[in-house]
């Protein structure tokens, strides 16, 4: 879905903290899609990575996990958006489009 918008140059893929972290020191992309589990790590941890050593990446959590505790969470841990994947996965590309 994302490869279909087109203001999306390059769309990259890590399912683990450790390849999301080596990827982000080789491009530097303006948006990244995260989700809150990411195989066996957690993408809170990630999201305060990028957030600290990559302020101007935008961050928008994509998860299942919709409670308003991991919106506040996620807000409070620097995220510029929540999407829940079961309820508004079709609001990515208007999202991304946006901060194009």
């Amino acid at each position: 879905m994302v490869k279909e918008i087109g203001c999306v140059s390059d769309v990259f893929v890590s399912t683990n903290c450790a390849d999301a972290i080596a990827l982000l020191e080789e491009v530097q992309p303006q948006i990244i899609l995260l989700d809150i589990h990411l195989d066996k790590d957690s993408g809170l941890d990630l999201l305060t990575h990028i957030c600290t050593k990559y302020p101007t990446i935008k961050v928008i959590m994509v998860t299942n996990k919709s409670s308003k505790y991991y919106r506040n969470l996620c807000k409070k841990l620097g995220s510029h958006g929540f999407i829940d994947k079961s309820e508004e996965f079709e609001k990515i590309p208007a999202i991304i489009e946006g901060y194009y």
